[in-house]
């Protein structure tokens, strides 16, 4: 029994000692793959990087453009190019909205450009896209064709979202937002593509708005032009400006002068 019991004891240690070696050995060679790694590729700067490729929708941002602020970092190796970099680079110039950078062996990094989309203006120079996220770029308040949303900075969801609630209602007469104001005391206005002018208050403001939408035909009935302003704050009815009542007030206003 004493002899069976050594003999398993032997073979035991003997196991452990042989795992014991393996894994030194495993650990021996993955230094030395390191090491060959660093000094024979990258410290020697081998498989250079040597095409540098732009996609992109490219409508307001260039190729020329980006090749031209990344090229000076595309300097060292496959393996030492710093993606990192050459992304944050490329999203630091305008109109740009993210950028994608991959590595593709051996000797090319492909870079792809996704731009900002203006779908409205905003506050402080600010511009929205089609997600309601604020950017901003040279010059942005230049930029015709684009309705104006006004609000305090901490409601810009509310009124991204109100806007566009409102164009699908005013799309059934033939208008849509030019310009949707939400002053800091909460009350609502709106001008129309048509410039008519429309109060529509702190109440429910889609009510009101329902109220322009279905009389709107009747108040157009005879006239060539849409009026000038519309205040639907009233509980029982809206009030209606014309242009001829603009004329007869300033020609009253003539007389009594």
């Amino acid at each position: 029994m004493s002899w069976g019991r050594s003999q398993a004891m032997r073979r035991t240690l003997g196991g452990f000692s042989a795992g014991v070696v393996a894994t030194l050995l495993l650990f021996v060679l993955a230094t030395a793959g390191v090491v060959w790694v660093y000094t024979g590729v990258i410290a020697q700067e081998r498989w250079p990087i040597r095409w540098l490729e732009i996609d992109g929708p490219f409508e307001r941002v260039s190729a020329e453009q980006v090749r031209a602020r990344l090229a000076p970092l595309v300097n060292g190796s496959f393996f030492t190019v710093r993606t990192g970099l050459l992304r944050d680079t490329a999203n630091e110039m305008p109109w740009v909205s993210n950028v994608t950078v991959q590595k593709n062996w051996p000797d090319t990094v492909q870079v792809t450009v996704h731009e900002f989309t203006p779908v409205a203006h905003w506050i402080n120079g600010y511009l929205l896209d089609g997600f309601g996220q604020p950017f901003t770029v040279p010059a942005a308040d230049e930029i015709q064709g684009l309705p104006w949303l006004q609000s305090p900075e901490n409601q810009l969801e509310l009124v991204y979202e109100n806007w566009q609630e409102f164009d699908d209602r005013l799309v059934k007469i033939g208008q849509h937002v030019d310009r949707l104001t939400l002053d800091p005391r909460g009350s609502w206005s709106v001008r129309l593509s048509g410039g008519t002018e429309v109060r529509l208050g702190k109440g429910d403001i889609f009510e009101n708005l329902d109220t322009l939408v279905s009389t709107w035909a009747g108040l157009m009935q005879g006239q060539t032009a849409p009026p000038i302003s519309v205040d639907l704050r009233y509980t029982n009815g809206f009030a209606v400006l014309w242009a001829q009542n603009l004329d007869a007030i300033a020609g009253n206003y003539g007389e009594e002068s």
